[in-house]
């Protein structure tokens, strides 16, 4: 029998049967076909974005008293991590809505749960390690079939940091009050690939915005072996989790 999890918890934890066999979207960017005069056909352009991709999960509820449709509705709801037994080792992001009102869920005993998924598919288990030494090419291995942003977290020790990644550079200037408090080893920067921004930590934890600081290609690992160094720091580390179409 086909479970699915969301919300914190699984499909048979909300006594919820799955009425049909469940198989995860895949991803392919949309393309366009544009006609162009005198031309005997229309010229392709493949889009840089990916669609969301929607899934209907059919199911019946084992138990229709209303304490249990309450807790069924309270869980499916909003945005999350999709995992279906299909597909046990990765996790979709996705919103949940379920159509079906919940006064009719109690005479009907049946939901359909409607799952809108973003790009892509996730690894449940993320990769990453530390690339301290990293002053020379070192290898970052992308199993997945998608190009991946990772996170990259280092302590500075030197005004400008710079790190290339497969032969492009991204240069850090670092934030003046860290260089204020002579670097000190409670400071760190991180770099978010995926959403693009730049920030610092301060020592009591608190995060500070320093996008504008930063210069040329954020850092991509793509599919396959990748190589990225750096001209030296403190302390680093790459996290990245892998993904799929």
């Amino acid at each position: 029998m086909s479970t699915f999890y969301f919300g914190g918890k699984w499909s048979d934890e909300l006594d919820l049967i799955v009425t049909r066999p469940m198989v995860r979207p895949t991803w392919a960017p949309e393309t366009e076909f544009t006609p162009i005069i005198g031309r005997p056909r229309k010229n392709p352009y493949t889009k840089t974005y990916y669609e969301n991709a929607r899934m209907i999960v059919r199911a019946v509820m084992a138990d229709a008293s209303q304490e249990k449709v309450r807790d069924i509705y309270s869980t499916l709801r909003g945005y999350g991590h999709f995992v279906i037994s299909t597909s046990p080792y990765e996790y979709m992001n996705a919103y949940c809505r379920l159509p079906v009102p919940e006064a009719q869920a109690l005479l009907m005993a049946e939901l359909p749960i409607e799952f809108e998924c973003e790009p892509f598919a996730y690894k449940t288990v993320s990769s990453g390690f530390g690339i301290t030494d990293a002053t020379s090419y070192v290898e970052v291995p992308n199993t997945g079939t998608v190009f991946v942003d990772p996170i990259i977290w280092y302590k500075p020790n030197k005004a400008t940091t710079v790190f290339d990644c497969n032969g492009k550079t991204f240069t850090i200037a670092t934030p003046q009050e860290i260089i204020t408090a002579s670097y000190a080893t409670t400071y760190k920067i991180t770099i978010n690939c995926d959403d693009e921004l730049v920030y610092f930590t301060r020592p009591n934890g608190e995060n500070v915005g320093c996008t504008e600081l930063s210069t040329g290609s954020f850092p991509r690992l793509g599919v396959g072996m990748n190589y990225i160094k750096h001209n030296g720091v403190r302390e680093a580390h790459i996290d990245y989790t892998e993904r799929f179409y």
